[in-house]
């Protein structure tokens, strides 16, 4: 059985972050007037490229390289941190609290500490796998909607906003890869991303950053059988 390695924030840094929707597509070639004949959308995978700057900490660098021993090549799944730093999060949306009665300002919203984190969004309505729109409870206290171009997880599985409104009706991608339950917290800040290596020589890239103390970068590709 596959385990899921946490990989942390910290020990990465990463000096640059690509991370896009490969997706691959069906056609039955071209037509006569030249024009490609896409039978199907098909499938997308999120790929994820963290470039790790040079470290000449022998103890980070001995660590890193530990880590990637525990992958196991493809075999085990790593869970990373997705870099944004214009993600949802404490700067958007504080965290925010009421009275001691428990009741909030007259236009609903409630004392805020941003040195507190982020105040969580939670779906209102259940999202079936293979959808692609939710809900997220706006009210008690009130809190702004997440953003087009925002990205969040559920539990590992990536997605970004690419249509929303004021009143918290969002539509994301990819589709939704397992059902999400009503009420469940969206993670932003930062969102997290299960994956595995692209292939098995991915661990010769910490051993290229040892022997020469130069900037690596390291790819995965999203895992679904976990």
């Amino acid at each position: 059985m596959p385990e899921v390695i946490a990989w942390p924030c910290s020990l990465t840094r990463p000096m640059d972050v690509s991370y896009f929707i490969q997706w691959t597509s069906r056609d039955a070639g071209a037509n006569l007037a030249g024009v490609a004949q896409v039978l199907a959308p098909g499938m997308g995978a999120w790929r994820v490229d963290i470039t790790i700057p040079r470290d000449f900490d022998g103890t980070r660098v001995k660590e890193l390289e530990a880590l990637v021993s525990e992958m196991r090549g493809r075999y085990n799944v790593a869970n990373l941190c997705i870099c944004d730093p214009y993600k949802y999060g404490p700067r958007v949306s504080p965290v925010q609290t009421p009275f001691s009665d428990g009741t909030w300002f007259s236009d609903g919203t409630g004392f805020t500490d941003p040195a507190a984190g982020m105040q969580p969004l939670l779906t209102s309505a259940a999202v079936a796998a293979g959808d692609n729109e939710l809900y997220v409870d706006l009210t008690n206290p009130v809190r702004p909607s997440l953003r087009i171009g925002d990205m969040f997880s559920v539990n590992g599985f990536l997605y970004r906003v690419v249509r929303r409104n004021s009143a918290g009706w969002v539509k994301f991608e990819p589709s939704a890869r397992r059902p999400i339950a009503a009420g469940t917290a969206l993670t932003t800040n930062p969102p997290r991303f299960f994956g595995r290596f692209v292939d098995d020589m991915q661990g010769q890239r910490t051993r290229e950053m040892l022997k020469w103390g130069q900037s690596i970068t390291i790819s995965f590709i999203e895992a679904f059988d976990r």
